[in-house]
């Protein structure tokens, strides 16, 4: 029996998430099984999926109720068979930009909010993934998280998301040390996509300078044509996933990895 390849991706809908999912199942074809996780549908996936011959299946969900994502982990992973996957990859991507501004201006609603999708919700779904899969020993189980380069980089305005994406590295660090290298380990990888023109990037460009100091260099890179388009970061992804060399708990950039 050949196996497939499992694949959960939140975020779906649009930008990084949807292109990734679009990708693998492009890729991997009949073998695919993907589920898509999003507050909204998206009607392209379904496209995508039939022209692949590929499984698809969507969840509606808020990542930000985080009392109800440890149900929702259980009732995604109820949608696999181990005994035919070969693989599956949990790829935390769901995040938001919001609140930008000084610290001293953010709501402190809008911080919670941001935490719990940015931050929060990766890390009950992390352990969700390895809780609900320990006894599949005989899948390679991969955690990705996808981060940004502000988790290294401090800006302007943007307090909140620069903490959760280097929580968010740090936290894949954490689970590195936690699982170890044994074959039946979960195996997990922060991924930086660089630039990419998605709808937050539209959102970045619109802000106030006095709210958000490097807005000028976004609008530059969007005008320059510097962007990644949001196939071309998945297709990286996607290859990085697929080589599968990068060290337990690693934090990478795919602008700079090889």
């Amino acid at each position: 029996m050949t196996k497939m390849n499992g694949y959960v991706i939140t975020g779906a809908s649009r930008g990084i998430g949807e292109a990734l999912a679009r990708k693998v199942m492009e890729t991997d074809g009949s073998l695919a099984h993907v589920v898509c996780v999003s507050r909204t549908a998206s009607g392209r996936l379904e496209e995508a999926a039939a022209a692949a011959g590929a499984r698809l299946k969507t969840f509606q969900c808020d990542i930000g109720r985080y009392e109800e994502l440890d149900e929702w982990a259980r009732r995604i992973l109820a949608e696999f068979d181990p005994e035919r996957l070969q693989s599956l990859y949990w790829v935390n991507n769901a995040g938001v930009l919001e609140p930008m501004g000084p610290i001293e201006q953010a709501d402190p609603a809008a911080l919670a909010e941001h935490l719990h999708i940015n931050l929060l919700a990766p890390m009950i779904l992390s352990g969700a993934f390895i809780r609900h899969t320990v006894e599949w020993t005989q899948v390679r189980k991969r955690l990705v998280h996808i981060s940004s380069g502000a988790g290294k980089k401090p800006y302007y305005g943007w307090g909140a998301y620069c903490a959760s994406k280097a929580g968010v590295d740090m936290l894949s660090r954490c689970i590195g040390v936690e699982q170890g290298t044994d074959d039946s380990a979960v195996k997990t990888v922060s991924i930086a996509p660089g630039v990419v023109d998605t709808a937050m990037q539209e959102q970045i460009r619109g802000t106030n300078e006095e709210m958000f100091r490097d807005v000028g260099r976004f609008i530059e890179l969007k005008n320059s044509g510097a962007l990644f388009a949001p196939e071309e970061a998945a297709a990286r992804i996607a290859q990085v996933l697929r080589e599968d060399r990068y060290a337990q708990g690693d934090v990478i950039d795919i602008r700079t990895y090889s």
